[in-house]
């Protein structure tokens, strides 16, 4: 045995590099488009070049991508105009199945990334990890049973951030950032930008005295992305109008603080995560609203719109990725992609010593 081979032999299978088809193709002595025929049985190529081929993989450790291997079964069988040669998995986790699609931000991730997924010859199948009759054990056999070997993993619900699906022969993307367990690549709206750029702006129309409300449990989800891009611009001012934010448990709890709050910090805006009228709306006439995840730029509520539709084209770009480089399992330096938001200028902001409309 090679000194090459013996230590590939003594590695664990995680350690050592990936052998490509175009290193098989150069120790057979024949093209790469050859080796790939050679090695599906293909009766184009001599029987004894197959079989030279064969051995040439299983002496360098060479490891058939099932993506790879999937897309040619059906362009074999199906044609170059199939328009979805393979299946890519969304993977959901709300305790009833289909309310995730309450969520207008996680229906436009879906949208966009069913469309991109199209595009790159996929179909995104959605699967459902809390419902009672399809376990975690049973959907990956499922999914490994139908060739479907790459997953978008769907925003978690509430503070949920461990994902409950084994990845280990999967490549896995998250859609937006609140899967820390396993460790995967994911893409996510740029909070920490969104909320500087957020205060910038308020800071613009000449407010002075800008307060930030958003929930414990969803500033955790998020990392603090949000919390620690609005006390990074607070440095722009002096420090007697750096307010607190308003940071109790959970969201339903803000509407019955903000009046007091605002009050006590004499506040002329307000930051909020949400983007809720009637919640939004309890603060006085004269306080500009500004919220960080506008849906529609229609000119009615001031901040930031979340770029939706990239997010889910990167996370199926870069899930499209992993499996052409077979890049299954956890990471050992998991990639988080920020997608940067705009500013969208509305009636609840419509600048210092204004009285706002555009809501109750």
């Amino acid at each position: 045995m090679s000194a090459k081979l013996s230590a590939l032999a003594a590695s664990p299978a995680s350690a050592r590099p990936r052998v490509s088809m175009r290193e098989v193709a150069a120790r057979a002595g024949i093209s790469r488009s050859a080796v790939s025929l050679a090695l599906a049985g293909h009766p184009s190529i001599p029987s004894p070049t197959r079989a030279r081929v064969r051995a040439a993989a299983e002496a360098l450790g060479y490891r058939k991508n099932p993506l790879v291997a999937a897309l040619m079964s059906v362009r074999r069988n199906g044609g170059a105009d199939t328009m979805a040669q393979a299946s890519l998995a969304f993977l959901t986790s709300h305790a009833a199945p289909d309310s995730w699609r309450q969520v207008a931000t996680h229906r436009r991730f879906h949208a966009a990334a069913s469309a991109r997924a199209l595009k790159r010859g996929f179909s995104l199948e959605e699967f459902s990890l809390s419902d009672p009759a399809m376990r975690p054990e049973r959907l990956e056999a499922l999914l490994r049973a139908r060739g479907i070997h790459g997953a978008l993993a769907a925003p978690l619900p509430g503070d949920q951030t461990s994902l409950n699906f084994d990845v280990r022969h999967f490549a896995v993307v998250g859609v937006g950032s609140s899967v820390r367990i396993p460790a995967i690549d994911r893409v996510a709206d740029d909070h920490f930008y969104g909320a500087q750029l957020a205060f910038e702006h308020s800071l613009a129309l000449g407010y002075r005295r800008i307060g930030l409300a958003v929930a414990a449990n969803i500033s955790h989800r998020l990392e603090h992305r949000w919390w620690s891009g609005f006390l990074v611009a607070q440095q722009k001012v002096p420090a007697r109008d750096r307010i607190p934010a308003l940071m109790p448990e959970t969201r339903e709890q803000i509407p019955g603080r903000l009046p007091a709050w605002i009050e006590r910090h004499r506040l002329d805006a307000v930051i909020f995560s949400h983007r809720t009228p009637a919640e939004m709306s309890r603060a006085p006439a004269a306080v500009g609203l500004v919220s960080l995840s506008v849906h529609e730029a229609n000119g009615t509520i001031a901040g930031i719109r979340q770029n939706e539709d990239q997010v889910g084209e990167e996370a199926v770009d870069l899930l499209v990725s992993k499996l052409h480089d077979w890049n299954a399992g956890e990471a050992a330096a998991p990639r988080l992609l920020l997608v940067r938001g705009a500013w969208t200028a509305g009636l609840s902001a419509p600048g210092a010593g204004k009285r706002r409309s555009g809501l109750v």
